[in-house]
């Protein structure tokens, strides 16, 4: 698996987080935590990278592959942590939301530069954890 620079970062935020936490409240605090640091230039590039990421079908499909990797991460952390087997399918479905949601908001940044990433994130979060309502 390719490592993200960040990846290492999220890991260490996701296994800092309290015990006491759902599995989801302590992705979004640790994603959160990532993004809450990074400076204005760094989100500014964030923001380049998808709008072009958006723009060139290559980058996409590389993006694509990207997200399926962050997924394994994120499986093999909740499994850990919920005591599961990361390729358990609720344990997959889990992750598979949250990079849904990671894609979601990815997107809606690249087509809104003026939005706050993070405070994007944390609502679409919140809706995960709310159950989507409309």
């Amino acid at each position: 698996m390719l490592i993200d620079n960040y990846d290492p970062l999220f890991v260490a935020a996701f296994e800092d987080q309290p015990s006491n936490l759902s599995p989801l409240q302590a992705i979004r605090n640790a994603m959160l935590s990532g993004i809450k640091n990074m400076s204005t230039d760094e989100l500014t590039t964030v923001r380049e990278r998808n709008e072009l990421i958006m723009k060139v079908p290559e980058l996409r499909a590389a993006s694509l592959n990207n997200m399926t990797q962050m997924m394994q991460l994120i499986m093999e952390l909740i499994a850990k942590r919920v005591g599961r087997n990361p390729e358990d399918l609720a344990v997959r479905t889990f992750a598979g939301a949250i990079i849904g949601v990671n894609i979601s908001v990815m997107l809606y940044y690249a087509e809104n530069p003026d939005a706050d990433f993070a405070k994007l994130l944390d609502e679409a979060l919140s809706k995960l954890e709310e159950g989507l309502p409309l």
